[in-house]
C-alpha cells in the first residue's frame, strides 16, 4: 500500500509540475524620424528577462522588443489583446514621448497592435509608429 501510495504521489508531482506556459512577444518599430521613449507604467518585478525594461528607446527607424510575457497554457493561440482588451496585458500600458515630449495619446491600445501567431505556444504582437500616430494635434 506504501508503495502504491508512494508512485501515486510521484506521479501527481511529476505531472502537475510541468505544465507549459505559453508567451507573448511585443514588438514595435518607430517608422518615423523622430526619438520616441515609451515608459511602461507597471513594472514586471516578477521578470528579469533583458526585453522587459521600464524604460525603451526607439532610436529614428528601430524596432526592438519591448515585452515578453507569458500566459496560460495555449493562450497564445488566440488575439487575448483584442478579445479581452489591455486587462490581460496591464504590463502593456506605457506614456509616449517623441524627442522628450509627452505625448497625449495612448498608443498601447489595442487597435495599434496586430496579432501574429507563431505556435500553438507563442505569438508575437506588432506596433508600428508612424508620422500620423505621434503627430500633434
Amino acid at each position: 500500500m506504501k508503495k502504491i501510495f508512494f508512485l501515486f504521489i510521484l506521479s501527481f508531482l511529476v505531472f502537475s509540475g510541468c505544465d507549459f506556459l505559453g508567451f507573448y512577444t511585443f514588438k514595435v518599430r518607430n517608422s518615423t524620424q523622430e526619438t520616441i521613449t515609451l515608459k511602461f507604467l507597471n513594472n514586471l518585478s516578477y521578470d528579469r528577462r533583458d526585453e522587459n525594461k521600464e524604460e525603451v528607446i526607439l532610436l529614428p527607424t528601430e524596432e526592438k522588443t519591448v515585452r515578453i510575457v507569458d500566459g496560460p497554457l495555449n493562450s497564445p493561440a488566440h488575439d487575448c489583446l483584442t478579445e479581452h482588451g489591455i486587462g490581460f496585458f496591464t504590463e502593456l500600458i506605457f506614456d509616449t514621448y517623441v524627442n522628450e515630449d509627452k505625448l497625449e495619446k495612448q498608443l498601447w491600445q489595442a487597435e495599434n497592435w496586430s496579432f501574429h501567431r507563431n505556435s500553438k505556444y507563442s505569438a508575437v504582437y506588432f506596433m508600428i509608429i508612424t508620422d500620423d500616430m505621434i503627430e500633434k494635434k
